[in-house]
């Protein structure tokens, strides 16, 4: 949890003849940031099935799903962060030039989402999954179970560094910064996915093959402020 980056931002003070009838100010913004190892992860898919009928489908989708659900929870996941969603179930239509629509089939589906908060799992997770039951997995997703206390890092730094600039343009001057007038914060954070599995069938030969390294890496949370104070003479 480290790194300082501040961008330079427009400094900019005003005198009582640019604003006639206001204490003189001076306004300042920064960035802050702290980098962080996501402790986290979020992992989804979907169960998806093909049949000749929509009773056969969604009984397929709904035995998947039940294995999915089982797999996840005895691989820790508690019940709290597991989420799935109902199965629902839509006719499929062939379509052909010039001929009439013809029905292929129906094709059944349910969404899942599972929160895995202890991540050093996550490489080994997916084979599982595959084999549990899920057709299709989504970009995997980080969190911290501290991002609070980051984002307020992030903050305090950025406020820091916006009452140095506001300083700094001040000093040539010889004034100094006072009380704060107004102070807006933003907070945002990064994280990209390292890995995406789709159309992954579980007959696949690939099932065999060792599971995939996942390098999480440090995200940033970065906060953005700006800030006006009043001149002290």
């Amino acid at each position: 949890m480290k790194n300082l980056i501040v961008l330079v931002c427009l400094l900019s003070v005003w005198s009582l003849a640019q604003a006639k009838g206001a204490p003189p100010q001076v306004s300042s913004s920064a960035r802050g940031e702290v980098m962080a190892n996501p402790d986290i992860a979020i992992v989804s898919g979907r169960v998806e099935v093909l049949e000749d009928s929509a009773e056969k489908a969604v009984r397929k989708a709904q035995k998947q799903l039940d294995r999915l659900v089982e797999y996840l929870l005895d691989r820790g996941v508690k019940s709290k962060d597991l989420q799935a969603a109902q199965v629902l179930v839509s006719p499929q239509w062939h379509y052909q030039r010039d001929k009439p629509r013809q029905l292929s089939g129906y094709k059944a589906h349910a969404n899942f989402t599972a929160k895995l908060r202890e991540i050093s799992k996550l490489s080994s997770l997916y084979g599982g999954l595959v084999k549990s039951g899920a057709t299709t997995l989504q970009p995997t997703q980080f969190d911290f179970s501290n991002r609070d206390e980051l984002e307020l890092r992030a903050i305090a730094k950025a406020v820091k560094m916006a009452k140095r600039k506001a300083q700094a343009g001040l000093e040539p001057l010889d004034q100094d910064v006072g009380e704060v007038l107004v102070l807006n914060v933003d907070t945002r954070w990064q994280a990209p996915s390292p890995l995406v599995i789709t159309a992954m069938k579980r007959e696949s030969a690939a099932m065999s093959s060792p599971a995939p390294r996942v390098n999480v890496g440090q995200h940033s949370i970065e906060a953005t402020v700006s800030a006006t104070f009043l001149i002290d003479d």
